[in-house]
């Protein structure tokens, strides 16, 4: 055979390898969807077509994620099966479903969804992620860190924080300037998490550019776009392990911060500094566990058997739960002030009452804003109430299927994911009941930082309408959109003015 007859052959078996390929491919995917396309309808769970490889996530892009859960109830009913990608997800606003989810049967509904992030550290330890078991055994051993005393050791780092932002707050009041809410709230919670957290003292505001805080603010997803790792996150959870390795992910920002806190954790255990935080509380639960001083915490949510408590967690798994606290605090208490803030703004009947409470709360504490004294504020919490139900931290919540389960003639298979829509929940006006208000969550598996956030939240506000107030400026929003990165904040930047009371 001459190199022609040998070249074309060649060309001839390259071409028909490809078109089989093609084929192939093509046959798999068309099955693929068109399994996906009576999958529900098998489970007798209503729900839109998908579309190939997309599935429904199309929708979420044209409507938002928010407004997208609220239009999938509005047209399919309570319960929904859509696909994220190629993935099920069922989606139920049914506050019998969900109770049973979240509280009833929570034994087959304990878990969370897993990632890609499951098997990469810092990632792999983090509570929220961990299963059965290990996140019992974790979660319990993180309940001491808010008790009461601890809150209250932790409400004067929370002050100082509160502090810095005051006087910042001054400077807007004194230029009567318009301020950016989030830029500056968001700066308090980052201080008040890397103060309690993290076990270092930080100004944001002041000073932007520190080493330290230009490698946490890596790990923040954009603002104002879609960021692509959301995105490739969504539709491909198990790609975030090569998102870490391409560089999307700042594995030497990681690198630098974990370096960071074990020098921190050495330098507490030495006792060479004692800070009242995260860190600090750890320590001291490791030196009772190893003096067999444990018993069972009395004033967590859930009673925890002693045998959870009996592990300390190591270097590797406390700075797992610092950048937790982090990543999973800092967005959701922004966004909260930044709301209270404005619907104090646009409400100031409201605030005057809120203003009022305060003062008359204060003068029972000798005018100190403390954690006895933001907790004797109940209008306080009305109005934190009422601003998480319109504003949620998190735009939905998820579990895991366990095992097969059938509720109301509906078959959920094992591994099932099942989405609680909280944003279209709140906004739903027949949805009033105690197990869809939905803020932290219900359940054994609510969120764990409740308290914390709380506290940070009224310590901030009162002691902010002792000296300001808050106002409205051409810039303030007529109406807030939520975007669609799940966290709950507005699509824009939320400008108040905040003005002198005095």
């Amino acid at each position: 055979m001459g190199f022609l007859e040998l070249f074309n052959s060649i060309k001839e078996t390259t071409f028909v390898l490809a078109i089989t390929a093609f084929a192939l491919i093509t046959t798999r995917l068309a099955l693929k969807w068109l399994n996906m396309n009576f999958y529900f309808s098998k489970l007798k769970i209503p729900g839109p077509r998908p579309l190939p490889i997309l599935g429904n996530f199309y929708d979420v892009i044209k409507r938002g994620l928010p407004y997208n859960d609220l239009a999938l109830i509005k047209k399919y009913g309570r319960t929904i099966g859509y696909f994220e990608g190629t993935t099920p997800v069922v989606l139920t606003a049914d506050s019998k479903f969900i109770k049973s989810i979240l509280i009833k049967d929570f034994k087959t509904f304990a878990n969370r969804k897993l990632i890609g992030a499951a098997n990469i550290a810092p990632f792999n330890k983090f509570v929220s992620l961990m299963k059965d078991d290990e996140w019992k055994s974790v979660r319990a051993i993180l309940s001491t860190m808010f008790t009461s005393g601890k809150l209250k050791s932790m409400s004067k780092l929370m002050n100082e924080c509160v502090n810095q932002t005051i006087e910042h707050f001054q400077k807007i009041a004194d230029n009567d300037e318009v301020f950016d809410s989030k830029k500056y709230f968001g700066g308090l919670s980052l201080n008040v998490i890397c103060s309690c957290c993290l076990g270092i003292g930080v100004d944001s505001i002041k000073e932007p550019d520190m080493e330290f805080l230009k490698h946490i603010k890596k790990f923040f997803f954009d603002e104002g776009s879609v960021d692509v790792r959301l995105v490739l996150i969504t539709l491909f959870p198990k790609f975030i392990e090569f998102v870490a390795k391409s560089g999307l992910m700042p594995m030497d920002s990681l690198d630098y911060l974990r370096n960071l806190n074990l020098q921190i954790i050495e330098r507490r255990k030495q006792k060479l500094e004692h800070r009242d935080d995260f860190i600090q509380i750890m320590l001291e639960h490791e030196e009772q566990v190893n003096t067999n001083e444990i018993s069972a915490n009395e004033e967590s949510d859930i009673k925890w058997n002693e045998k959870y408590l009996r592990k300390a967690l190591s270097p590797e798994e406390i700075f797992s739960q610092s950048m937790m606290f982090l990543l999973a605090g800092y967005e959701t208490t922004a966004n909260t002030l930044s709301f209270i803030a404005y619907n104090l703004a646009r409400h100031p009947e409201v605030q005057n009452k809120l203003i009022e409470e305060v003062e008359d709360v204060l003068a029972n504490h000798n005018g100190d804003v403390n954690y006895d004294s933001v907790n004797d504020m109940k209008y306080m919490n009305m109005v934190i109430d009422e601003t998480l139900r319109i504003f949620p931290t998190a735009v939905r919540l998820d579990r895991i299927a366990s095992e097969n389960y059938e509720f109301e003639g509906m078959k959920i298979v094992k591994d099932q994911q099942i989405i609680v829509p909280i944003w279209a929940i709140h906004h739903d006006p027949e949805k009033i009941d105690s197990n869809t208000y939905l803020p932290f969550g219900i359940g054994p598996r609510n969120c764990l930082g409740m308290r914390f956030a709380l506290l940070n939240i009224k310590l901030c506000i009162a002691k902010v309408l002792t000296r300001f107030q808050f106002e409205t400026c051409d810039q303030t929003l007529k109406t807030i959109e939520i975007d669609s990165s799940g966290l709950g904040r507005s699509k824009e930047p939320v400008y108040l003015k905040i003005k002198n009371r005095f």
